[in-house]
């Protein structure tokens, strides 16, 4: 599977290639801070934080069409959600793997 599914970004942005171009931008700047939020969380093994931070990155990566990414941060909010932090570190360090890939593709597509 892709990092990103380009047919469902632009789908998201009604076809518009400048706002695709936008949003990849946002990413590229906030996405970062939403992941470093999401370690923070997760470091201090506060469910409600978890849950929160998770969901707000998972909000950012739905729009992107990174749907493996999405996944985990839904299962990381899920696991906050639920107050079973059982899977929580393993989650994380998948999350951390498949942003670091996102960024990468990213960094390195021009609209």
């Amino acid at each position: 599977m892709d990092v990103i599914d380009w047919d469902a970004l632009k789908e998201n942005c009604a076809g518009d290639d400048g706002l695709v171009a936008e949003i990849i931008e946002l990413f590229r700047k906030e996405g970062p801070m939403l992941l470093a939020d999401v370690k923070s969380a997760v470091g201090s093994r506060e469910a409600l934080a978890i849950k929160r931070s998770a969901h707000r990155l998972k909000g950012a990566l739905v729009s992107l069409g990174a749907h493996s990414a999405t996944s985990l941060a839904k299962d990381l909010e899920l696991a906050g959600s639920s107050n079973d932090l059982s899977r929580v570190p393993e989650l994380n360090t998948q999350l951390e793997v498949e942003m670091s890939k996102l960024m990468t593709v990213l960094q390195t597509h021009r609209a």
